[in-house]
């Protein structure tokens, strides 16, 4: 079978293999990996995937930490035709097997570790039957459960050679990244070749990212922030620096691992960042390598952002912008620090290949300083849509309303923003983090930023309970910075100075830390379970 004149993922493994068969691709702790070997690798896991029974469109689960194998895994799953399903190892075992049966998952690459988590759960109906297991004791584990072929990994890439010719289409799913989705249920995004590789490509140019090149990846696998990670490093000949779990809950381990590794882009959330910045003892390290700093998923106080740049010297550093369902479309370069009250870091202006527009309450597009609006995100990088669910596909992913062309698609994000004097775009907030309160419209998001901005505060969250009386009432949740002691009082005078009286929070908890979610983020949504017990009458 002729292999169709289409570039892929995985052609820039190939690409890079060849130009650079010798300089490293991963490393991991003390392990690498050079890009020969890995195509190699990558290669021979194809083969046996096939072999396996694994099928052009298949949707193979990938259950795994981060390490050297899940690279080669995720490159092995995309040459043999499948899409791969990157899955939280630490999640739920009814989430693991939600997606697992949703994606109708027949093969799973996972640890020793994972399957014997999973295998005792699993139901007789599964659409699992295959586990290949990376390491662990197979024999074991096929004792446990009957229904599963357990496959061990060592010996199955030994004597195999060449590639399978495969037609596969640019337009094919690549991989299904799954989001928090509003029924309860996680909801997944399907990004073909196509999609990413116009994002990937845009991005490495942009950023000028080359062969000297040596990129974090700090984010788990199942999480968007992987994919520039792994594949704007591999398109460039670069080295992908994969970052041990742990360190991020030691920041000075973390500064020195950053440090020590010669670390030249840095990609995470913001939270990460503001960690190292007032934990990480930055001041007894140079960065002397790095020099792109992108943050993102959480606004970033300025505050902190003083902290990083004043120890990072050489980094330009880039408020990053973007969604899961449409990658990265906009971005801001942070020249001048603002003021500490400063309301919020803009979100920038769209990358190339991104067309970005706010429609307001008016259904007019809005072009004026001080206008707010709902950002819709066009281009050519907007994913095909949720896995089996063309209704959230059909509401979320959308024609163009303002071109008759209706190409490409757009995405409707849920997020207002705000046109700067620049012409920059603001984040406000989520539409759907938008409530009533005795009438009035509050911006939970400014009612966290106001509270950030406070000195002693290291991160906050702010709560709607419903109330039948006054529509919503508000509490906010704040751990303090180390070992600093925060006043209930002290911070309702800071919002009092910032903040409206309807917008000042009615109950102001203080905790060491607040609950995180598997990225990283604060997780309102156990912070809310709490509140709604604790404050609804």
């Amino acid at each position: 079978m002729n292999e169709m004149h289409v570039y892929l993922l995985q052609h820039l493994l190939q690409d890079s293999a060849n130009r650079y068969p010798d300089q490293e691709a991963v490393v991991y702790k003390e392990s690498s990996i050079t890009y020969a070997d890995l195509n190699i690798k990558s290669d021979q896991l194809s083969q046996a995937l096939i072999q396996l029974g694994v099928k052009t469109g298949d949707r193979v689960g990938l259950m795994l930490n981060k390490s050297i194998e899940s690279v080669i895994c995720i490159f092995g799953t995309l040459k043999s035709g499948a899409t791969y399903v990157p899955i939280d190892p630490s999640a739920p075992v009814s989430r693991i097997k939600y997606i697992i049966n949703n994606c109708e998952i027949q093969l799973l690459l996972t640890s020793g570790q994972g399957a014997d988590k999973l295998i005792p759960d699993l139901d007789t109906n599964s659409a699992l039957r295959k586990v290949l297991i990376t390491e662990g004791d197979a024999q074991q584990l096929t004792e446990q459960c009957k229904n599963l072929e357990i496959i061990p990994w060592e010996g199955l890439l030994l004597n195999r050679r060449g590639r399978i010719k495969l037609n596969i289409a640019d337009i094919n799913p690549a991989y299904i990244l799954h989001t928090s989705g509003s029924t309860g249920l996680p909801k997944g995004v399907v990004i073909s070749h196509l999609n990413a590789l116009i994002f990937i490509n845009m991005a490495s140019d942009f950023f000028r990212i080359n062969a000297t090149d040596r990129l974090c990846c700090h984010a788990p696998l199942h999480f968007d922030l992987s994919v520039f990670d792994i594949f704007a490093a591999i398109k460039s000949g670069a080295t992908i620096i994969m970052i041990p779990e742990f360190l991020s809950m030691f920041p000075v381990k973390l500064a020195e691992y950053i440090d020590k590794n010669n670390i030249s882009v840095w990609n995470s959330v913001s939270s990460v960042l503001a960690s190292l910045a007032y934990r990480g003892g930055l001041e007894n390290f140079q960065f002397e390598s790095l020099h792109i700093v992108h943050f993102s998923g959480d606004i970033m106080p300025v505050k902190y952002l003083r902290i990083l740049k004043k120890h990072i010297k050489n980094a330009s550093f880039y408020n990053i912008y973007g969604q899961t369902e449409a990658n990265s479309s906009m971005c801001y370069q942070i020249k001048d620090i603002p003021d500490d009250n400063a309301w919020k870091i803009p979100i920038g202006k769209p990358f190339p290949n991104f067309e970005v527009f706010a429609i307001n309450g008016d259904n007019r597009i809005i072009s004026s300083p001080g206008e707010e609006g709902e950002l819709y995100v066009k281009s050519a990088t907007v994913a095909i849509g949720y896995w089996r669910d063309e209704k959230m596909t059909d509401e979320k992913f959308i024609t163009d309303p303002h071109d008759s062309s209706h190409n490409p698609k757009v995405y409707k994000t849920g997020d207002i923003v705000r046109i700067d004097n620049d012409g920059n775009y603001l984040f406000v907030g989520r539409k759907d983090r938008v409530v009533k309160s005795r009438g009035y419209r509050i911006e939970l998001d400014e009612i966290e930023v106001t509270l950030n901005n406070h000195p002693l505060i290291n991160q906050t969250a702010a709560i709607n309970v419903p109330d039948e009386l006054i529509g919503n009432r508000i509490v906010a949740y704040v751990s303090p910075i180390e070992e600093r002691k925060l006043e209930t009082g002290d911070l309702l005078d800071h919002c009092s100075k910032f903040l409206p009286n309807y917008m000042i929070p009615e109950v102001i908890e203080i905790s060491d830390s607040l609950p995180a979610t598997s990225n990283g983020k604060v997780d309102r949504n156990v912070l809310k379970d709490k509140a709604i017990l604790k404050y609804t009458n």
